[in-house]
């Protein structure tokens, strides 16, 4: 039976070719955005996923920005420090070198200056970001010794949280306007007893020598001289006992606090009989040229001094590399998070553009039969209107 009213093949040609123009609106949207799932509509759980995963990658990637800055920080820092080692280097082998009762002390002080002005002046110019972390003020109200870098962003049952990698200011700074001096008590080796004793086994001696040249040379100015020999001896043997003993009890004082190359180190110099005294010397402070052959002793301190500053310096560095090492692969790691996460999101959301393209054909093709279908369906009521003529 044909209706006026009810065009039942045309009303589901007319469905039907709705049915393809929406779903050619959907496929034309993800052609032209790449995306299957663009909002919350599309897919609620992918799209709630992917919007997550994208707010952690923006974390990450601000992570990765904080690492490339503490990265900076850390290679100032670093290379700061190898250039202040090879400059205390270089003033331990002036040091060594005027230790020779042939130099000219006054010279080598002058050296050494332009060095310590140089070790300074590395020091304050390793700065980035207004941070220095070899030149510094522990009293400053706003000096903070641990210096966090931002490392990692993490979530895990939906809870977040950020990790630092810590490097201590207090460990690699060179120098800090606020020192204190080297505490405790300083003890010096004391052999003044032995001394005398062997210089006055000395005197018996090269007296009882004189005595045997001018002598007849009998049995009783053999014994004499032998005698002399013997105390010799061993006032010799004591005196150089008592200097091992009296070494051993000699005490440095306890080192200050400070930058590495400003506080006062407690060190120990031999003098010229061998014996330990105690000095407290700084390194900026060094000072050769008044320096006597007589005593030795303060210039072997300093040699002492920089030594122990070297082996800080290196602890410092050694530091400030693990740190740098530790930075680099976090960032490596970081980076990785970062594609992976894309990759991820990817999987969620992105529209496949060849299966689009194909179904976007097939549509098109169907479209046009749709609208063929709603045509011919259109058209039977057309004919009912020729049974009506004649």
């Amino acid at each position: 039976m044909s209706s006026l009213l009810t065009n039942t093949s045309a009303m589901t040609a007319l469905t039907t070719l709705k049915s393809i123009a929406g779903q050619l609106d959907q496929t034309s949207s993800r052609i032209s955005t790449g995306l299957k799932v663009a909002d919350a509509s599309d897919n609620a759980a992918y799209w709630s996923i992917a919007t997550t995963i994208r707010a952690d990658n923006g974390s990450l990637g601000a992570v990765k920005d904080a690492l490339g800055l503490g990265a900076n920080s850390v290679d100032t820092a670093f290379n700061g420090m190898n250039r202040s080692i090879d400059l205390l280097k270089d003033i331990q082998s002036k040091l060594t070198a005027a230790l020779s009762p042939n130099v000219d002390r006054a010279k080598i002080q002058t050296e050494i200056d332009a060095k310590l002005k140089e070790l300074k002046q590395t020091a304050d110019a390793s700065v980035v970001s207004g941070e220095n972390w070899l030149s510094t003020d522990s009293a400053a109200g706003n000096y903070v010794s641990d210096r966090k870098i931002v490392a990692s962003f993490t979530r895990e049952n939906g809870a977040v949280s950020v990790d630092t990698i810590t490097v201590s200011v207090d460990d690699t700074k060179l120098y800090d306007k606020t020192t204190t001096a080297a505490s405790g008590t300083a003890t010096d080796a004391d052999i003044s007893t032995a001394k005398a004793t062997w210089t006055s086994a000395q005197d018996t001696w090269k007296a009882a020598q004189a005595a045997w040249e001018t002598s007849s040379k009998d049995s009783t100015a053999k014994s004499t001289l032998d005698t002399a020999q013997t105390t010799y001896n061993a006032a010799k043997t004591a005196y150089e006992t008592a200097i091992e003993t009296a070494n051993k009890a000699a005490v440095a004082k306890t080192d200050g606090t400070g930058g590495i190359l400003n506080k006062e180190w407690g060190v120990l110099g031999k003098d010229e009989d061998g014996a330990y005294k105690a000095y407290e010397v700084a390194i900026d402070k060094i000072d050769i040229s008044t320096i006597q052959n007589q005593d030795l002793s303060k210039l072997r301190a300093y040699v002492a001094a920089v030594d122990k500053a070297l082996g800080a310096m290196t602890d410092a560095a050694t530091t400030l590399g693990a740190n740098k090492t530790q930075i680099t692969s976090q960032t490596t790691f970081v980076e990785s998070l970062i594609k992976a996460n894309e990759r991820s999101i990817g999987t969620l959301v992105d529209a496949d553009m060849e299966e689009e393209s194909t179904r976007l054909k097939a549509l098109q093709v169907q479209q046009q039969l749709g609208v063929q279908a709603l045509s011919i369906a259109n058209g039977s009521t057309q004919s009912i209107l020729s049974l009506f003529q004649g």
